[in-house]
């Protein structure tokens, strides 16, 4: 019997196999491992790119809505941050839906005013400043919007936008225009029977002045009127028993202006801005108000400009807010304005001539638009620091009111008192960048 031989070598040949199975599967399996952490890295690095471009996106809407609101509101302080919601000088503090996440970003709005100097020689040969020795060649206010987010459950997620603005304001008053006397009237008035007061700051200035062509003697009879001299010496902005009592000569205290036939001519001879414009910009300010809606004590946001649709008396009890506890001299629960801070009050012709009776202090400018409702109605006994003016005639006042003059300035310092506010607010181009 033959014996049965094995080949050893031929028996190796599927470890060999297995061996390099074992290597492969160990090479793919590193590999998937490779391949899923670099997927996973991926993906986190995409999350993460998402919700910061998310991020920025939200800053940049929030640098929008600044830039929009800083189009109707005029900046007053060298900053302004803005971040709650309580704070009636700022846009609202506000949230953001993510783009395509639940995530939601707040932003915060930060408001700088600068002075930039602006160098129109690109060699800086002769600007010399622009080289930086420290002249001055020219320079003009601007300011900084900065727009930040974070994400409201990841607070490490956030990121920053901002540009450069410039406000350009609208102007109540023209460049060379000054404060006008405490009566403007475009007509006459009729003998004065009452016993009403006029102060002037000076023996020299003009108390009324008439827009009427009538003679001066017969348009602006003196009846009762009595003229006085009064001076802030202590530049507190309202009167107190430090001023002076001198009475004025009341023929050297009345003048006339030419009205021409216009229409509304009492405005347009105190105001550049037309009347139509201001009233929109109390209507739109939110300053209008009416007897469901009573005007508030104290200074105004701006612009001040108030638009009275109220045709009943105007008494001290119909003032609404609490004043009285800010301390402020000269500013009570019945003052209208603040003595540093006047308001203008227009009075349309709907309204017809309301009176501001005794009890009311009014700092600023009221204006009557009615050419006629003045003529029957006589003024109450409010005091009033700055103007009254009207349209058409004027009734006879009626006693014991109060007309004090008042410098608020002129041109731009008589606009900025009385906070015009501003009708654009221009990127500077070039100046935007986020972080």
């Amino acid at each position: 019997m033959k014996p049965t031989t094995v080949d050893l070598k031929k028996s190796q040949h599927g470890a060999a196999t297995l061996v390099v199975v074992l290597v492969l599967t160990m090479i793919m399996a590193l590999v998937s491992i490779t391949t899923a952490r670099t997927g996973i890295m991926e993906q986190k690095m995409t999350g993460n790119d998402l919700r910061a471009r998310e991020a920025q996106e939200a800053a940049e809407a929030g640098l929008e809505y600044g830039i929009a609101w800083a189009s109707k509101n005029y900046i007053m302080g060298d900053v302004l941050i803005c971040t709650t919601a309580n704070e009636p000088d700022c846009p609202v503090h506000s949230a953001v839906s993510g783009f395509s996440t639940s995530e939601t970003y707040s932003y915060t709005l930060i408001f700088t005013k600068v002075t930039v100097t602006i160098c129109s020689d690109p060699l800086y040969t002769t600007e010399p400043n622009c080289i930086g020795n420290g002249n001055t060649w020219e320079s003009t206010l601007l300011v900084r919007v900065q727009s930040t987010s974070q994400g409201n459950a990841d607070k490490n997620i956030s990121a920053k936008a901002e540009t450069f603005i410039k406000q350009d304001s609208i102007d109540l008053f023209g460049s060379g225009t000054t404060m006008p006397p405490p009566w403007v009237v475009a007509g006459c008035i009729e003998s004065p029977t009452g016993k009403p007061d006029i102060y002037v700051l000076d023996s020299s200035s003009v108390s009324i002045i008439s827009g009427s062509s009538d003679s001066l003697s017969s348009c602006l009879p003196e009846g009762n009127l009595t003229i006085k001299e009064w001076d802030d010496t202590n530049e507190n902005g309202f009167k107190d028993d430090t001023g002076s009592n001198n009475e004025v000569p009341f023929a050297n205290s009345i003048g006339n202006f030419n009205c021409n036939g216009a229409t509304n001519c009492s405005w347009e001879h105190a105001f550049d801005m037309p009347l139509a414009e201001a009233k929109q910009l109390a209507t739109t300010a939110g300053h209008v108000y009416d007897d469901s809606n009573p005007i508030p004590c104290g200074a105004s946001s701006s612009p001040s400009i108030y638009l009275i649709n109220d045709d009943n008396p105007q008494n001290s009890g119909d003032i609404t807010g609490d004043c009285l506890a800010a301390g402020i001299d000269g500013v009570d629960d019945a003052t209208i304005g603040a003595p540093h801070e006047p308001v203008l009050l227009i009075v349309p012709s709907s309204a017809d001539c309301p009176k501001f009776n005794g009890g009311i202090t009014i700092y600023g400018i009221i204006y009557f638009e009615s050419t006629t409702a003045c003529a029957s109605n006589g003024w109450g006994g409010a005091t009033v620091y700055g103007s009254v003016i009207w349209e058409g005639n004027v009734e006879r006042p009626n006693s014991n009111p109060e007309f004090i003059e008042v410098d608020y300035g002129s041109g731009d310092t008589l606009n900025d008192s009385f906070h015009t506010t501003i009708n654009d607010a221009a990127r500077l181009p070039g100046t935007w960048k986020d972080f």
